[in-house]
């Protein structure tokens, strides 16, 4: 049996889990929520919402972008919400992964026309990479990329750190815009935007690939924040960003932690970013620009950072937005102003916190004690 560690007045620094399938218990109990919004398209359960109507290819287009954006917030929830590092590349991050997979999964130029049963248009060609090797590869990349920068930016604090990655995420869309003559192996298509292969997974069409890939780049995410924060390492990178002067002396480094987290952040946007490119079939440098930092700060803020299941509920609610207001642009972003002053000064945890709350009011407590006197009489 492992000898078990603890500190000096004999309690276990890591309690362990219980044995079996009441130590997985949360994994479990959010397994279940994951099969549901798996069988959507087939359930009548929201039908009655227009925007998310998964009977209707709009519904469900809809719907792969909340689980894109979601995917995509649950990096930035660990970064920001569980290590409390001000990390602000992930628009950059969230571009590598839709250009990554599109130019590596795209068909190869045909330079010989004669030769060539279907010409392949230069906007739409790539080096011919197999879409589910292209993925993984594109999504290594961009935890490499996060881990490299993570060394300079762990050791950089607030307003500092803040700016420093949010260059590297202009520097990554600025390389996506140059001009082919500066590199013609970029194959981005400059600032005029490429086409997207369009995957289909199991012919199942582009709009059902596009939702099951979303819904599967939430699963991992989901599941590998699970697994992160409930281990060893989570608590550590907890017990760093709350304490972290006292974290050195004990032999604990920050820097590795805050690395890791990094690295899994930048796996997560740039899966989503994938998953949203397969969506959207065209990708386009405007679409990722700080704007696109902005919304991803809304969908976690308004979910709730360092809640599960916030970055869903944020989704939910901006893309309700943006699809409700988006021939309104200035009173969609009035109202996404609204919406975050709203939850900062009555929710500063975020619409997830909300059955927290309840369960905790005076007014359940006083019902919840007036009950248990009930049974005692």
């Amino acid at each position: 049996m492992a000898r078990i560690k603890t500190n000096t007045s004999g309690f276990p620094l890591y309690p362990p889990k219980a044995p079996g399938l009441k130590g997985q218990g949360r994994l479990l109990s959010n397994t279940g929520g994951f099969v549901l919004m798996a069988f959507l398209p087939w359930l009548p359960i929201l039908g009655w919402f227009t925007i998310f109507n998964p009977a209707t290819n709009y519904g469900m287009g809809n719907l792969a972008y909340v689980y894109a954006y979601a995917a995509a917030g649950v990096g930035f929830n660990l970064l920001i919400g569980y290590s409390g590092t001000l990390g602000l590349a992930h628009a950059g991050i969230f571009a590598l992964g839709a250009y990554g997979t599109t130019i590596l999964s795209g068909p190869k130029e045909c330079l010989d026309y004669d030769t060539c049963e279907t010409v392949v248009r230069y906007s739409s060609s790539g080096y011919g990479v197999p879409y589910l090797l292209a993925l993984p590869i594109v999504c290594i990349v961009a935890a490499l990329i996060g881990v490299a920068v993570g060394f300079p930016a762990a050791r950089l604090k607030g307003f500092y750190l803040a700016i420093a990655t949010l260059a590297l995420g202009e520097l990554i869309i600025k390389l996506i815009s140059l001009d082919e003559k500066v590199w013609s192996g970029l194959r981005t298509n400059a600032g005029t935007g490429k086409q997207v292969p369009i995957f289909e997974l199991f012919g199942s069409g582009q709009l059902k690939s596009a939702y099951f890939l979303s819904l599967g780049a939430l699963l991992i995410t989901f599941v590998a924040y699970i697994i992160y924060t409930e281990n060893r390492l989570g608590r550590t990178l907890k017990a760093v960003r709350d304490i972290e002067i006292a974290t050195g002396p004990l032999g604990i480094s920050g820097t590795y932690y805050k690395l890791v987290a990094f690295g899994l952040s930048s796996f997560a946007a740039a899966l989503a970013g994938a998953a949203w490119a397969q969506n959207s079939a065209f990708v386009n440098p405007g679409s990722f620009k700080t704007r696109l930092l902005v919304f991803l700060l809304v969908v976690v803020i308004l979910g709730g950072l360092g809640k599960l299941w916030g970055p869903l509920i944020g989704a939910f609610m901006f893309v309700y937005l943006r699809q409700e207001f988006q021939d309104q642009q200035k009173l969609l972003f009035f109202l996404i102003g609204v919406a975050l002053m709203l939850s900062i000064l009555l929710l500063p945890d975020g619409f997830a916190s909300l059955p927290d709350r309840m369960r905790n009011s005076r007014w359940v407590t006083d019902l919840r004690r007036r009950m248990k006197s009930v049974k005692v009489s």
